[in-house]
Parts: C-alpha cells; structure tokens; sequence
C-alpha cells in the first residue's frame, strides 16, 4: 500500500514524464566520453545545475580529471539516502553499427536509444526527478539526501580513492542507491548487492628494432608468439588461471549468499541462445554455474594486437605486440597483489621481457544480503512493480562501489534492462521501465524513512 501523502509526488511523476524525458534527452547530448576526456565540465555543470533548484548544497570538486558533483539535502531526518552515478559514458564507435546517431537521443517502438541512456544518465535522471517531485508538490521529504556523480567511472574511477579520502564523512548514509540495474532476461526487475574487483593491465613486448621480412621467422625472435606463450602460461584450457597465489585470498559465498543464489532463475537456456553458444564454459550447469557467475574470478583477453591486420596479404614479422587483459576479483582479493604475483608469474616462467606498462583496477564490495536496506529497496519494488525484487548477491562486474561499503550499504536497482546493450550500439532503455523506476525511488524514500 502506498501511503496516501505519497499519492501527489507518484501522480507527479506520472503527469511529468516527458518533461523528465526532455532534460535526460538533454544530458544524453552531451558526448561526455571519458576515455576522450571531452565534454566532461559542461556535463557536470549540468548534473549541478538540475540538482541546485532541489534545494541541495551543490559542489564541484576539482580532480585531477574531471570533477565529481556532491550535493547533500539535510532535512533533519534520521534516515539518510545517498544516490552514487556518473555522468561520463562509453565510446559510441563504432558509429555506422549505430540505427540512430549515439548522441541523438531516438524514441523507437517505446524505447529510447543513446549512449549513456542506459549506463548511467537515464538513472541520474530518473533520481533527480524523483526528488523533485517531492519539491514540486510540497510533500515532506522523509529523509536527508546526498547526491554523488563522478565523471570518470567507465575509465576506472581513477580519482575517486582521493575524493573519498577526502569526504569519508559526506560517504555516511544509512542506505544507497548503485548506478546501474533494471529488469533480468524475464523482465523481473533486479537488485544487485555488489560488485567485482578488477586488475586491467596492458602487456607489451619488443623484441627487433623494426618490423622483418617474415622469411626472416627462422633467425629472428617473434614478439607476438612471445606474447602468445605468455598469455598461454597465465591459464589453461579449462579456465584455471596458473598465476602462483592467485586463489590465496579468495573467500567462499556465505550460507545466506547460497541460500539467495538458490532463488535465482539465470536462465541458463536463454542467456546461451542470445550468445549463440551450445555450452557455458566447462559445460557449468546448476548451481556450479551459479557460483562460477556470482564467485569466479575471471582472467580475461581484452584486446591483443600486433603485426599487419589489413585487407590481403602482408608476410611480415612483427617487432611489437601487445594484449590487454582483465581480471575480474571476489571477496578479500586485492588488485595490488594480484598485480605483483603476475609480475612474479611472468618473470619465473621466462617472460621477463614482457613489459606491465599500465596496471589498474579496484577491490570489490558487496553488502550483506540479510541488510534491512535490502528490504527497503524489496517492498518498494513490489509496491511499484508488483512482485519481489531477484536479488543477486553481487555482480560479475566491476565499480568503485568498495569506496563506499564500509559506510553505506549500496544496492543497485535501475532502468535498464536485458536487451539495454549498455557499452554497446545501440544503447536504450524501456520508457515504461523508466517512468516506474521514478516511482520506485519515491516509494524507497518513503518507505526508509520507516525503518
């Protein structure tokens, strides 16, 4: 049952959409790509100037990148909801796989398309509107706010650690709200309780002066074949990653977390035919499959590159290659350690020229799935969207959602949803998806506020 004082701010909302749909159209103009670095002052100019009229105290924080927006309504309340997003996005290219231009917001068939629409610009939105509908319609707001939007969380969040050294008082909430979620493959919405660390580091090597005549393969050394061998050497077929020490630190799923998982439908047969595969990898099946998805530490080829990759035929022996690779890390693993114990790996097995010339990542986080937040977050998605949230113990991706862990319990709910193609062509949300997901903030803020 929705309390009657919440009755204006939903019909609000409700009344209001395409005029929220107008200012997330706005914001989805702006190319705000990290990896470019362009665009990122105005769009966060942008993000403050749509927070200001709400009553927030508004600060931009200057970074050694692009700054983070904070913004902190004090009602006086018990409660405090902290809100987590970002106002940069992914690379749109390539441009011509696009149906519609990336920073053209497009309506087609109850969707909209843009980059960023569904990760994470939509959200940022739809949370901005949600307050304001307590403002426009002179509701009480139950509980304090804090608003958190950086500019730099699709390249690593790489200012993030100093921000938070800097305002661990202001990173104090008794609930928040993660960037990213929506609806699962059955259209059930989802809240996700964590996230993945990550290692991503770029492997080099160098081994002639100059490109050779590939006749000359039979005298000279190979960059790329030694690149091969040691990529080959960092993990076997069955997915085993062979790096010493690696597995040392990794912690279990909790009982409660098992008992969670054992609720959830991953839809094994349908996730496989979007992919176009036969079998998951190993032939996982059940619940094996379950905790490989939720617990697995992963060792992954990101890109790898060297020699002549054009049209027809080139016979040449590369001087260079290089390989980007990802590691995605559970509970207790840490990236730093990760790091020197593949520094060590390559160094004992005779790889000592293959250079680590980049190397960054981030701890996981997750939050207990027994958190009374949990259940705030679950009765104002039954409210709103009528059934039970599926709550996944943690994501297999990956965020600096480990900077806020320890004093704020995050859970991330959305308005994506499965065929969103975030980081994709094509990006989009559901309209629909989006107006309930408006509401659903409402109800979470009206609900917390009794607990």
């Amino acid at each position: 049952m929705v309390m009657p004082m919440l009755d204006d701010v939903l019909y609000y909302i409700e009344a209001n959409v395409e005029n929220s749909l107008s200012d997330l159209k706005e914001v989805l103009r702006f190319p705000s790509v990290a990896a470019k670095g362009e665009h990122m002052k105005e769009t966060a100019q942008w993000v403050a100037d749509h927070l200001e009229p709400l009553g927030l105290k508004v600060t931009l924080h200057k970074t050694a990148g692009p700054p983070v927006v904070t913004g902190i309504l004090d009602v006086g309340a018990k409660r405090t909801l902290l809100f987590y997003d970002h106002y940069d996005v992914q690379p749109a290219e390539p441009f011509d796989l696009w149906d519609s231009p990336p920073f053209e917001p497009t309506v087609r068939d109850g969707r909209l398309y843009a980059r960023g629409v569904a990760d994470n610009k939509g959200d940022t939105v739809s949370r901005i509107w949600a307050l304001k509908a307590f403002l426009e319609t002179e509701t009480v707001l139950p509980v304090n706010i804090k608003f958190v939007v950086e500019g730099g969380e699709e390249v690593g969040s790489p200012d993030m650690p100093e921000f938070a050294k800097k305002n661990k008082d202001f990173l104090k909430a008794d609930g928040g709200i993660w960037e990213f979620g929506g609806a699962g493959i059955d259209g059930k919405q989802e809240a996700w309780l964590g996230l993945k660390g990550l290692l991503y580091v770029q492997l080099e090597v160098e081994r002639l002066k100059m490109d050779a005549h590939s006749a000359y393969a039979c005298i000279l050394p190979s960059a790329p074949y030694q690149l091969v061998w040691a990529l080959n050497s960092m993990k076997d077929r069955n997915g085993r990653i062979l790096i010493d020490g690696f597995y040392d630190d990794l912690q279990p799923l909790t009982d409660a977390e098992l008992k969670a998982i054992a609720k959830v439908d991953i839809h094994k047969s349908d996730v496989k035919d979007h992919y176009g595969i036969q079998a998951y990898l190993n032939d996982l099946k059940d619940e094996e499959l379950k905790e490989a998805y939720y617990n697995a530490p992963t060792c992954n080829i990101a890109g790898i590159g060297s020699g002549w990759q054009g049209m027809g035929s080139k016979t040449v022996l590369p001087a260079k290659a290089m390989a980007k690779v990802d590691f995605r890390l559970v509970e207790d693993m840490n990236p730093d350690d990760i790091a020197k114990k593949l520094r060590k790996h390559l160094d004992s097995n005779g790889f000592e020229d293959v250079k680590m010339v980049s190397s960054d990542g981030y701890p996981p986080g997750k939050v207990p799935v027994d958190h009374p937040f949990v259940d705030v977050v679950n009765r104002a998605n039954k409210i709103v969207f009528g059934h039970d949230i599926v709550v996944h113990p943690t994501s297999p991706g990956s965020g600096p959602l480990y900077l806020f862990t320890d004093s704020v319990p995050m859970v991330s709910i959305g308005v994506g949803d499965f065929e969103s193609r975030a980081h994709s062509p094509n990006e989009s949300i559901v309209i629909d998806n989006y107006r309930l997901a408006m509401k659903r903030i409402a109800v979470v803020i009206d609900e917390m506020s009794r607990w």
